[in-house]
């Protein structure tokens, strides 16, 4: 797995003194940290282990003391970290622990002794010369002086460094896959083509093009994360194409700006984003990447222009089109493809986990590279598929379907790895292709689990085979473009060829039909509006997906839509006339973005009609000011309300949904609280009131007691205090709130609370992962207080946070891993584990306690 910091050092100089002392502070902090130990090595056999983690970090921090060079194992990993700083893959942090840099930088005192061993005992010259070097590197960069940071207090020296670090891995850099090959040519040229070393102060556009699947978004993600920490705002869009043709423009162009601004920025219209886009950044060196731009359109609607942009900015696009942007200022770059060594390379690590194939399929591994073309996702789907055929009587046949496939024909090669899926697996990889890419897993899993289809294991399946991914810190899928247009043209081809079987559709005006075979769109943006009747439906008996928008359902639909799981209707108009519409098997239910109310006549219909629903969204309903009566949607597991501007109340017929798992009112401003009946669902898990000025949280009679993830408000005009009634039996694995002046929450009954890796993954892709773990330092404080004092400053914390605990019997609290609190309760035999929340509370927190005695103590 990869780090995030790599800590060198030698072992007797400091194992047991600031070495582990930093090493818990990191671990505390959240921070993996990898800590190399010369007791734990045995011989070079350990060196690949070494450099793969170093390799993998963000950061790497050797710890220079009085022997750090009479080991040639830390010389070693010195030489490899400057390798990787040296390419902008890595940053070092040197501390200089009880030594001064002079020494390093000049090999004086001890460092001068082991060096005259080593040229003594004839170490190859140009290794001695590669440590040397790499040692004045890193004593050139700065770093830590133990003896000059707070007269040699080495608490201090460490909470300098952690802070450092946090500050450096809150960075936005973009994922990248363990089995990245870099084609370091390639990034080479790129650097060259954007000439960020330079002193030019012009704005400049490099667009890299190719086909999909040849490797764009992976080259410009490795030159993005090398650039970005240059620049002094950022933004990264990926598959612009995707999100222009499933939602609307200003959303993506909202995306864009409050990633450039680092806040939540809500726009009103595509004028206005323009405007902020042409004021905002003429002081700014700024840096963009949009990913998969097909037309100038696009760039336009979201208001990118050069000379919006302050001097020194770079635009990064990848694209299809070569013609898609001219101009001076504009450079090209053709992805190439990927060489075969570099190739089979790839190809083992997905095929054997390995950097080289195993003996006996060499010569198998490299024919079958050769067969792709050289286009890297063609080499990831083939060698993961392979991964679990290891015969070499199926590597050959696999061989022989690829040679039969023509040249340049990627989806002809990729379809290989779709016909050896399952059908179920077949059902979920087509259903992500046309309807769930970007969507949250946990809406799509409520269909797939009806349709009896264990998307569990299914998705598993399709993850290990490269077929969709999910990113540890999101529960959102997404898809490779050309996996996505694969999928599709499959879907439009059985269609075309058994109509009456069709069971995923996609209603289009007259012109897009026509132009269909030209565009082959899923998703596109209606010029006009289309109305659907119930003969055009009667063709499909099988139809299970429906997806439309801005489009109007009118007639009798007797004897249609009797097997309809999935309703995508956006943009629906206020005006329903219909008769006998009833899609009684409906399981998701989209209307948002339209145009409906809480009196809206589409209600009726579903009355009844919708008995198996578990998933209704109307986020973005604008006119929707009441929730409508939830009582005919007795099995709602997720009821999702985002961005509803005008809505004011929540039905209390929300007491009826006994099943529902999750509630997300996220940015629906002008709902003031929630329901009381609320507090009456025993099965709610999750409750999202992000940005919203709600703060209260019903709780009675010990129900709403299992919710595991609950975000609390994110209000700044807010100065109340946010209250979790009493009563509250929590099993909350993570709970959020900021910016408040007082956060309280009373745990008199406090039972347990746990940690929950998945929640933890839905707050931290919303938050820095640094902003919602716990900071050590801010518990040393505390530790402090004793039994007197109520307000602590913060002011020297990055990011200040806070435990507010209100507890109903004495004890004892005492930090002891990672950012768990164990607490020791007098009248508990057992101690309770409690998961740390955290709080920015504008540079003070206050403790807020009913015991008569409460002491604070720190142990590791």
């Amino acid at each position: 797995m990869g780090y995030q910091v790599f800590l060198s050092f030698r072992g007797p100089d400091a194992r047991t003194s600031i070495i582990s002392y930093l090493y818990d502070r990191l671990r505390n902090s959240g921070i993996d940290t990898f800590k190399d130990d010369e007791s734990l090595r045995k011989g070079r056999e350990l060196w690949p282990e070494i450099q793969a983690a170093i390799h993998g970090s963000r950061i790497s921090v050797p710890i220079f003391s009085n022997n750090y060079a009479w080991s040639t194992w830390c010389l070693d990993e010195v030489a490899e970290m400057v390798d990787r700083a040296r390419s902008r893959s890595q940053i070092i942090l040197p501390i200089f622990y009880n030594i001064t840099p002079g020494q390093v930088k000049h090999q004086t005192g001890n460092y001068e002794k082991a060096f005259n061993e080593y040229e003594k005992d004839k170490v190859d010259p140009k290794t001695i010369q590669k440590w040397r070097e790499a040692l004045t590197y890193c004593a050139t960069l700065g770093g830590y002086e133990s003896i000059k940071i707070a007269n040699g207090n080495e608490a201090e020296l460490v909470r300098l460094v952690v802070s450092n670090i946090r500050r450096e891995l809150r960075k936005a850099h973009l994922h990248l896959p363990d089995t990245l090959i870099e084609v370091e040519d390639e990034v080479k040229e790129v650097l060259t083509l954007l000439e960020c070393d330079s002193s030019s102060k012009d704005t400049r556009t490099v667009a890299l093009v190719g086909m999909g699947g040849i490797g764009k978004t992976t080259l410009a993600k490795i030159v993005y994360n090398r650039l970005c920490d240059q620049f002094q705002a950022r933004a990264f869009l990926s598959d612009v194409r995707e999100m222009a043709e499933r939602v609307d423009s200003l959303k993506v162009q909202s995306q864009l700006i409050s990633q450039l601004k680092e806040e939540h920025i809500i726009l009103n219209s595509k004028d206005e984003g323009i405007i902020f886009m042409r004021e905002s950044f003429r002081g700014d060196k700024v840096l963009i990447f949009l990913d998969d731009i097909s037309d100038k359109s696009q760039l336009d609607d979201l208001g990118v222009r050069s000379d919006y942009l302050g001097p020194g900015s770079r635009i990064i696009i990848t694209t299809r089109n070569p013609d898609i942007l001219k101009g001076p200022h504009v450079h090209y770059k053709e992805v190439t493809r990927m060489p075969i060594d570099l190739g089979v390379q790839l190809f083992s690590k997905h095929a054997f986990g390995s950097d080289h194939p195993q003996a006996p399929f060499v010569d198998l591994s490299t024919e079958i590279v050769k067969t792709t073309d050289g286009l890297p996702l063609a080499i990831e789907v083939i060698g993961s598929f392979l991964c679990e055929q290891l015969e070499e009587g199926i590597w050959k046949s696999k061989l022989d379907d690829l040679r039969k496939t023509p040249e340049n024909k990627v989806m002809a090669k990729l379809r290989i790895s779709y016909d050896a899926l399952t059908m179920n697996q077949k059902h979920i990889f087509l259903d992500i292709a046309c309807f769930f890419i970007g969507e949250d897993r946990e809406v799509a899993y409520s269909l797939w689990k009806d349709l009896e289809l264990n998307p569990v294991l299914q998705v598993s399946v399709l993850k290990r085979r490269c077929l969709v991914r999910i990113f540890d810190d999101d529960d959102r899928i997404y898809m490779h473009q050309q996996l996505r247009d694969m999928g599709r043209e499959i879907v439009r081809q059985e269609n075309m060829l058994q109509p009456e079987r069709t069971s995923r559709l996609l209603f289009r005006t007259e012109q897009e039909e026509e132009d269909e075979l030209a565009r082959r769109p899923i998703f596109v943006d209606y010029t006009q509006f289309l109305t659907v009747t119930g003969a055009d439906l009667r063709r499909y008996p099988n139809l299970q997906y429906l997806h439309m928008r801005e489009a109007t359902f009118s007639g009798n639909f007797r004897d249609c839509l009797m097997g309809l799981k999935y309703l995508c209707w956006r943009l629906a108009p206020p005006r329903f006339t219909v008769t006998n519409f009833n899609p009684k098997y409906l399981v998701i239910l989209d209307l948002s973005r339209s145009k409906i109310g809480t009196g809206w006549v589409g209600w009726k219909h579903f009355k009844g009609a919708a008995h198996f629903l578990k998933v209704l969204n109307l986020s973005k309903c604008s006119r929707l000011t009441k929730t409508p009566d939830l009582s005919i949607f007795p099995k709602l597991e997720r009821l999702i309300l985002v961005d509803c501007l005008h809505l004011a109340e929540i039905d209390p017929s929300i007491r009826h949904l006994s099943k529902l798992l999750a509630l997300n009112v996220e940015d629906s401003y002008n709902l003031l609280k929630l329901p009381k009946e609320l507090s009456r669902l025993e099965n709610l898990r999750e409750l999202n009131l992000d940005n919203t000025v709600i703060l209260k949280v019903p709780v009675s009679d010990g129900f709403l007691q299992w919710v595991r993830f609950l975000s609390a408000p994110c209000c700044e005009s807010s100065t109340t205090p946010m209250t979790i009634e009493e009563g509250l039996r929590v099993d909350i694995s993570y709970l959020r709130c900021c910016p408040l002046e007082e956060f309280r929450i009373s745990m008199r009954e406090l039972q347990r609370v746990r940690q929950s890796s998945p929640s933890y993954q839905r707050w931290s892709r919303r938050r820095p992962k640094d902003e919602v773990k716990a900071d050590t330092a801010v518990m040393e404080e505390l530790c402090q207080l004793q039994e007197t004092g109520d307000h602590v400053p913060l002011s020297e914390s990055p990011h200040p946070l806070a435990e507010l605990i209100d507890l109903g019997v004495p004890c004892r609290i005492a930090i002891l891993e990672r950012d768990f609190l164990y607490f020791y309760c007098r009248a508990h035999p057992m101690p309770l584990r409690v998961r740390l929340f955290a709080a920015a509370m504008g540079g003070f927190i206050r403790i807020i306690r009913r015991a008569a005695r409460l002491s604070l103590s720190l142990g590791f």
